[in-house]
């Protein structure tokens, strides 16, 4: 990989000149960890980044970036200056998921609150308190739980990156 590189300067932009267009000679932040460098990778027309290690198609004609190497459908296009993430459009999948989140977060907590309510502690003294702690506890597993899966689905920067540094 090359390791060129040619930042933005504010003195280019406000000599009167263009927004650099994207080109195979130079490198750019990675729009998916937002750590590494995107460059050309040898004897290819795609880029790799030097932190998270993903690999993208580039589109020249429509100035995107294409992620090859994962299961959803990842598309950025360059403004010049930044990376613009394009948003899905199939709303009914965004639904599907964060509907689905819900219920694996709430049902669990849901049904330890229904069987305190329908068969409640015989002594009432600490054994309400362990069943309200239990409560919590399965609210906040569950929750982590549906955090990290939609997490790994939707590819945030700051949780790439994190997930990289921990596994180094």
């Amino acid at each position: 990989m090359s390791h060129q590189r040619s930042a933005l300067s504010t003195s280019r932009l406000s000599s009167g000149s263009q927004l650099r267009t994207l080109n195979h000679h130079d490198t750019y932040t990675c729009p998916v960890c937002g750590q590494g460098e995107l460059s050309v990778i040898t004897l290819t027309e795609a880029f790799g980044c030097s932190f998270c290690r993903h690999i993208f198609d580039v589109n020249l004609t429509s100035q995107s970036l294409h992620m090859l190497d994962s299961a959803q459908p990842m598309v950025w296009f360059w403004t010049g200056e930044r990376w613009r993430y394009n948003r899905r459009s199939n709303a009914h999948v965004t639904a599907v998921v964060w509907s689905f989140a819900l219920v694996i977060a709430c049902l669990p907590a849901l049904l330890i609150i229904l069987s305190n309510y329908m068969f409640p502690p015989i002594d009432g003294d600490g054994v309400n308190q362990f069943s309200v702690v239990w409560t919590l506890v399965t609210l906040l597993a569950h929750a982590g739980i549906v955090s990290w899966l939609i997490a790994e689905h939707y590819q945030w920067p700051w949780y790439v990156s994190t997930k990289i540094r921990l596994s180094r």
